[in-house]
């Protein structure tokens, strides 16, 4: 079976020719290991505590497409990175930021950064528990959000005008 690479994280595996996302850009075998972490997540409510991070940084990691679905879930993926890393600001808060934040207004495409395609969700699959999954999902949100940091003055502006 032919290896396949993920354009966003560079996770290398068969290619099972599954289905992908719309405007996202993970491979197959990605889009079905992330498919394999939500169902965790959903399933039990230990695992879920770390859902809206992963979420955040799973997003806005696989948005690299040059089209407006995706440059609108880049930007508004980093903003809750940011606000929850910079703003230490709650889940909750979180939310109602990306609610409105979604409304009708340009995004710009973002450049995906360099290094950003040697970060996988690979220890996140495969975390024996809950508690080593929190520390996984963390670990991950902080490098997605570190390799995204020349892109943090635009996420911050963006941040700035939604709330103004």
């Amino acid at each position: 079976m032919t290896e396949v690479g993920c354009p966003a994280c560079g996770y290398t595996a068969p290619d099972n020719h599954g289905p992908t996302h719309a405007y996202m850009s993970p491979n197959g075998p990605c889009w079905e290991m992330y498919g394999e972490v939500l169902a965790r997540e959903f399933s039990d409510q230990e695992y879920y505590k770390s859902h809206r991070l992963l979420t955040d940084a799973y997003c806005a990691h696989h948005s690299i497409a040059d089209e407006r679905r995706a440059s609108q879930s880049l930007n508004i993926h980093l903003a809750g990175l940011m606000l929850r890393f910079e703003y230490g600001e709650s889940t909750e808060s979180i939310v109602a930021f990306l609610k409105s934040a979604a409304g009708p207004r340009e995004f710009p495409y973002l450049d995906q950064p360099e290094g950003a395609q040697s970060i996988t969700i690979e220890a996140i699959h495969a975390a024996a528990n809950a508690d080593e999954h929190a520390v996984e999902v963390e670990k991950y949100a902080r490098k997605v959000f570190a390799a995204w940091s020349d892109h943090h003055g635009t996420i911050r502006a963006l941040i700035e005008g939604v709330r103004s």
